[in-house]
């Protein structure tokens, strides 16, 4: 396989031919935009993507370069935000990525198309009429995923399979037009607090995000994304989008390119949507809120999910640093700010315990936020959920940071999450299962990006760290 402007190439032959020509795996409807994008997420939670002339792509698949595929260095899951490599990690070496065309949307710009794709260390191969990956990154974030999935799926008891639903908290901001000091907190809002209706009284008003808004809706409709609601948050400029319940890798392509679209959107009318943790203490914080359900059969019945949470609570220290990934996820995590607060236990539909059980197998995660790479994160779930714990907690009908010694250990709430991203990346590290289950490849490139992450962010001036954060996140 040779490669030409960063393409992946092979020779032709018979099946890929036939294949190729129908291209029988592009959705029809996508075929007359202009542009595609594939996208993917790396450790750092900064998506990166490649932008190729549709007729382009077209053209490859009918000439038999089937399937198609663009290649990336191998410093792609090795580099922090200001493209700097971390020690150990080099631009020799390319991964050659596959996108994945069940995941294709229209967006985020009017003629683009967007798709996440999955990293391949070698050669795509045929077989059986159909590709497959001679040999799948172990580094991968959606292989992860995937591999998470198919290992619940195939666990004892008939397997699980889940339906996930995010939340998306985000803040935004408007211009200052001073270099330094880029952005400040949205003006045209007014009384704006928790669900308000009068936080959208600007709906339709020239200049108001709100009426960018109707744009940023109707461009999720014809993405096929389906908004079950928009409401006001805390925080002046804050909203939330709640998105509906897919399977877990079509839930985070959905979330990531609903992200697009809204970042996209915020830009065209002269706005920035942020996803910074907590940019505006002391108001509350915006998270990513995972709702999860069991939707196998059986999925519903408490020695099911019991179990399954019961997995969730005994690992969540080191699945803690897959979903609390950044310095200033720890702004966001304090006790009493509807986060999750610092304590591991849940609780019946109460917002300050990181898991809330809403009803039956359906609970929400609260402590992940936009700074995690989703895939990550639900692995990390799927697989301590999936191996399961005897559920030993009681139900926290309060904000257990209130609670006396006596009544946390009537409970059960024995253990605070950790309380930095080091600190977490050493839960992740010293848990043998979750190393097990993740793989120790992984896990060790995790750790050294967030390490390396972590002393980027502490070098960066302290009255700059906000600003820098609501540029890229």
């Amino acid at each position: 396989m040779a490669a030409r402007d960063g393409i992946s190439h092979r020779e032709d032959n018979s099946s890929i031919q036939k294949h190729a020509r129908d291209t029988k795996h592009i959705p029809t409807s996508f075929r007359d935009a202009k542009y595609l994008r594939i996208y993917w997420h790396d450790y750092t939670s900064v998506p990166k993507c490649r932008v190729i002339p549709m007729a382009r792509v077209l053209e490859s698949l009918e000439e038999g370069e089937e399937p198609y595929t663009i290649s990336v260095t191998k410093a792609s899951l090795g580099i922090l935000p200001n493209d700097h490599p971390i020690p150990g990690v080099t631009g020799t070496g390319i991964y050659v990525l596959e996108p994945d065309w069940a995941s294709a949307k229209k967006g985020p710009a009017p003629g683009h198309v967007s798709c996440q794709a999955f990293f391949h260390e070698d050669e795509i191969v045929v077989e059986d009429g159909g590709s497959a990956p001679a040999s799948e990154s172990p580094l991968c974030p959606r292989g992860i995923l995937r591999r998470a999935l198919r290992h619940a799926e195939a666990s004892a008891g008939g397997g699980l399979t889940f339906l996930v639903g995010f939340e998306i908290e985000f803040t935004v901001l408007e211009p200052t037009g001073d270099p330094k000091d880029k952005f400040r907190m949205l003006s045209t809002t007014t009384g704006h607090s928790w669900t308000t209706a009068g936080a959208l009284a600007t709906w339709g008003a020239p200049g108001s995000f709100l009426t960018a808004a109707d744009e940023l809706l109707d461009a999720l409709r014809d993405a096929g994304v389906a908004v079950q609601q928009f409401h006001a948050e805390s925080t002046p400029g804050q909203y939330e989008i709640v998105l509906g319940p897919q399977p877990p890798l079509e839930a985070c392509d959905t979330l990531l390119h609903t992200r697009q679209v809204l970042e996209s959107t915020a830009a065209r009318h002269g706005f920035r949507a942020t996803l910074h943790p907590r940019p505006f203490a002391p108001f509350l914080g915006s998270g990513a809120h995972a709702h999860m359900s069991i939707s196998s059969a059986g999925g519903d019945a408490p020695a099911v999910y019991e179990r399954f949470y019961g997995g969730v609570l005994a690992h969540f220290p080191a699945v803690f640093a897959l979903t609390d990934a950044h310095p200033t996820s720890y702004e966001r995590m304090q006790d009493g700010l509807w986060a999750g607060g610092r304590w591991v236990t849940w609780g019946t539909h109460n917002k300050e315990t990181p898991l809330r059980k809403c009803k039956d197998s359906h609970w929400e995660v609260k402590v992940l936020d936009g700074m995690a790479n989703p895939y990550l994160a639900l692995a990390a779930l799927v697989f301590a959920g999936t191996e399961g714990a005897a559920f030993t907690w009681g139900d926290c009908e309060v904000d257990p940071a209130t609670l006396g010694d006596a009544e946390r250990t009537r409970l059960g709430i024995e253990t605070k999450f950790p309380a930095s991203v080091e600190e977490a990346c050493e839960c992740l590290r010293k848990d043998e299962t979750m190393v097990r289950l993740l793989g120790k490849e992984f896990v060790e490139r995790y750790v050294a990006v967030k390490k390396a992450e972590v002393k980027l962010y502490d070098s960066i001036p302290e009255d700059q760290r906000t600003q820098w954060v609501m540029e890229r996140y």
